[in-house]
């Protein structure tokens, strides 16, 4: 550890506590609220990486501040400590903004690319910030996005900051590209910024933003640069595809409108870079989950609506949760097509996806009480984490539909490619599919059910005194937090196991394949 960054450790510590102790004087000095403080911190916060990328010689050591405040974080916003910038019953993003921070930085300065890091902090440093203060006091025609209002004046201003500020950031800072190639970087890095801020809820924006930021600037340097090739036909064709059957969706009250823009996202990634057998597979799991969620539908919200968090109309964050995991698998196959264990993972998330929907869809119907899977207790109807017969029958099913569908796919394109003569042989070759349908479905639905039983977010009703995964009642009253992590909510538990569910089933055919 050199002096430089002996300096650095303690410097970075000096000023995120002179920051917060700012903050709170500013806010018992005039009496400003907390939502203008946190803004104050959240920029202090943000410029701290470019003093770090610019001082610390080892990034390693410049990457421990920031990742222990993510700890420190969660702690204040747990407890409330400080008032200044923890608001009361508000999501945990200043959790979430030292999570991206931190990953930023990993992947970014051992590359020497620390400028993209920093570049996509400072849209989500300032943009977001004076997006959210303009916004408030200027913003006239409104949207709404999953129930949250937005302003067109104050995604404006996310654009046109988020513009500015990675320009400036990527001229300023040492790197290869040409000012007109910064510019063209800026634009379509600032209206990514722009789009996720504006359909991240619930804090999470404070990781949508950066990362997305950061990987689409990452793309388009890589791309711009010939590092890799990029799939311009079939991406522009998935997203046609997605688009339309998107707004089919929504018309038959499938998807809400942030749902359309999920979908579209997800499936835009998994049809352009996986191609069409991938892309007929998410489609068929859609198919699939809509089918299910309108049987006997009427007697399912009377057995456990008021448990779920979300209705049958899919949101953005139900599509990412769904479907996210899968894009990203999608886009690594794409670039590492010999490595065949990524399409079983594909198999595997998919097929965890399916199966747990067919178990919340089919299970909620069990004429016998589930019962928690940690300890056997049985739970009302809906409960995260309970299970039944019926329920795992349909984890299994799903699971084994999945790898049905992706197995008859392959045995199709087989057809059409070679010829009839040795399909039979070329469907026997590939049954380990089958295989990595059944065990990712059973095995991401588990771990789904396990992390509903333990750290998902639930609360208590207001009015009926039961467990539900919604923070408010139907009449809008507020439910109170009855166990588990505040942000793990039913989504990322979904996204949780869909990952989970894909590695056990590469893990698991890898010896078959």
């Amino acid at each position: 550890m050199s002096q430089h960054d002996l300096l650095g450790l303690f410097a970075s510590y000096a000023y995120v506590l002179g920051l917060l102790i700012l903050a709170t004087l500013i806010q018992k000095w005039r009496g400003y609220p907390s939502e203008f403080t946190r803004k104050i911190i959240h920029i202090g916060a943000g410029m701290w990486i470019v003093g770090a990328v610019t001082y610390f010689d080892n990034w390693l050591i410049g990457i421990i501040p920031i990742a222990t405040f993510i700890v420190l974080n969660y702690i204040s916003y747990r407890y409330g400590l400080v008032k200044a910038m923890d608001l009361s019953g508000d999501s945990p993003g200043t959790v979430y903004f030292a999570l991206s921070i931190t990953l930023l930085l990993l992947i970014f300065w051992p590359q020497d690319q620390a400028y993209i890091a920093v570049a996509a902090v400072m849209a989500m440093t300032w943009g977001d910030a004076f997006a959210a203060i303009l916004g408030r006091a200027y913003g006239k025609k409104a949207y709404f996005i999953g129930g949250h209002r937005r302003t067109m004046e104050g995604s404006a201003v996310m654009f046109l900051l988020s513009f500015f500020v990675i320009s400036l950031t990527l001229i300023v800072m040492e790197n290869p590209l040409q000012i007109t190639t910064i510019l063209l970087l800026a634009f379509l890095a600032g209206l990514v910024a722009t789009i996720l801020e504006a359909f991240s809820l619930k804090g999470f924006d404070n990781i949508a933003v950066p990362l997305g930021t950061a990987f689409t600037l990452w793309f388009f340097i890589n791309t711009f640069n010939h590092s890799f090739s990029f799939p311009w036909p079939t991406v522009l064709l998935g997203l046609l595809l997605s688009t339309a059957i998107a707004l089919l969706a929504y018309q038959r009250r499938s998807l809400s409108l942030s749902g359309v823009m999920g979908a579209i996202l997800v499936g835009t990634l998994i049809f352009g870079f996986g191609g069409l057998l991938w892309g007929l597979t998410l489609i068929a799991f859609f198919i699939y989950g809509s089918v299910l969620s309108k049987f006997r539908e009427d007697q399912k919200n009377k057995v456990a609506a008021d448990k779920f968090d979300k209705g049958s109309r899919r949101d953005f964050g139900q599509a990412l949760a769904n479907g996210g995991f899968g894009a990203v698998i999608a886009v690594l196959y794409y670039y590492y097509p010999s490595e065949l264990w990524l399409f079983a993972a594909f198999i595997g998330t998919m097929a965890t996806v399916n199966a747990d929907t067919w178990a919340t869809e089919i299970g909620v119907l069990s004429k016998k009480p589930p019962r928690l899977i940690t300890t056997g207790k049985v739970v009302t109807p809906g409960t995260s984490g309970g299970v039944t017969p019926l329920g795992t029958t349909a984890v299994l099913l799903g699971g084994l539909v999945i790898g049905l569908t992706v197995w008859l796919f392959t045995g199709v394109a087989h057809v059409l490619e070679q010829g009839t003569i040795t399909v039979i042989s070329h469907l026997w070759s590939n049954s380990w599919i089958l295989l990595a349908g059944i065990v990712g479905g059973l095995s991401g639905s588990m771990a789904d059910s396990y992390l509903g039983a333990t750290v998902q977010a639930i609360y208590i009703n207001a009015e009926t005194g039961l467990e539900t995964e919604k923070k408010t009642t139907r009449s809008g009253r507020r439910n109170h937090f009855h166990r588990g992590w505040p942000f793990m909510t039913n989504d990322l538990v979904n996204f949780i196991s869909s990952i989970f569910g894909a590695l056990i089933a590469a893990a698991f055919v890898y010896p078959f394949m």
